[in-house]
């Protein structure tokens, strides 16, 4: 009578609970989890980081023959008193027109210059409206010249 020969033991395979509870952590906590071929979130690249400064722009450009046109008017208000004896209500906005709203533009142009990932979308479109807003500021201030 022949007998079969005996199975060599087999490895038994680690599950959860065989290993010790810290092997997981130790092994892990050096090397950071992502799949190949996918950035992380914070190198991912903004594929729409063009829109929020195209929209400040276009606002800022839709505002500008208002504010053109406002401020060509607000300068006659200045006829009768001549630039040097005129009221500080009415110096003052006209002055400070052009600045803010050049401001308003270098803003908005701003927030095409930050980078371009994911991490810096909010910081880009607090900035183009930031730079819309303070354009957007200088009808309002010149309409004050004429009341």
């Amino acid at each position: 009578m022949t007998h079969a020969p005996a199975r060599p033991p087999q490895p038994v395979p680690y599950d959860h609970v065989s290993r010790p509870v810290g092997a997981d952590h130790v092994a892990t906590a050096a090397v950071p989890r992502s799949p190949a071929g996918h950035p992380s979130a914070q190198k991912a690249r903004d594929r729409k980081w063009w829109c929020p400064p195209l929209i400040a722009l276009s606002v800022i450009a839709s505002l500008y023959l208002p504010a053109f046109f406002l401020l060509g008017f607000a300068t006659m208000a200045t006829d009768s008193c001549g630039p040097d004896s005129c009221p500080d209500s009415v110096m003052v906005p006209l002055k400070s027109a052009p600045y803010l709203y050049l401001t308003g533009v270098g803003l908005a142009l701003l927030s095409c210059v930050f980078p371009w990932n994911l991490r810096w979308r909010t910081p880009r479109i607090a900035l183009a409206i930031a730079g819309a807003a303070v354009s957007a500021s200088v009808v309002p201030l010149l309409l004050t010249v004429f009341f």
